[in-house]
């Protein structure tokens, strides 16, 4: 799965094109509410993708791999919010990965709102702005370390006592 092109696909659904006006008429709210879910999942996955290649390895051979796909498919939607949360606030943790979980945080939230609230209005330049926002956040994020990445990794995945997470 590639993140980059869930990105391009929540542009799409917003009715915006990186560096393009917006195209004309107000898009759907369904169109917008999917925006917003799809440019979460791009950064779901992207995480997904970072742990897998860090824990089991980045060559193509390695992603057709079945600890690869396990690795990737580990983590939980429910859990990833709180442990980011919790990794962000420790020492020393890089700024590109303190924003990643600020900003995940956020669009899990919004996703929440974008497919459970039937109230929520969604405006697509409010919309454009946390597109971008999440993949400016995830461009940095994948800058980041593999070292760093690959405790981020381990601390999401690996601990069965969650309580006791950074």
């Amino acid at each position: 799965m590639n993140w980059r092109h869930l990105f391009d696909a929540a542009r799409n659904l917003a009715g915006v094109a990186n560096g393009v006006a917006p195209g004309p008429g107000r898009p759907r709210q369904v169109d917008l509410r999917r925006a917003v879910s799809t440019a979460y999942y791009a950064m779901f996955h992207a995480l997904c993708g970072s742990n897998a290649d860090t824990l089991v390895g980045a060559t193509p051979t390695m992603q057709g791999t079945d600890p690869w796909v396990y690795a990737y498919r580990a983590l939980e939607h429910g859990l990833a919010k709180d442990l980011l949360n919790q990794y962000q606030s420790k020492i020393n943790t890089p700024a590109s990965i303190r924003s990643f979980a600020r900003v995940f945080g956020n669009l899990q939230e919004q996703r929440h709102e974008a497919d459970y609230d039937p109230r929520k209005v969604f405006i697509r330049r409010e919309v454009a702005r946390l597109i971008d926002r999440a993949e400016v956040t995830t461009d940095a994020f994948w800058k980041a370390d593999s070292p760093d990445r690959r405790e981020l990794a381990a601390c999401l995945l690996l601990s069965t006592r969650r309580s006791r997470r950074p």
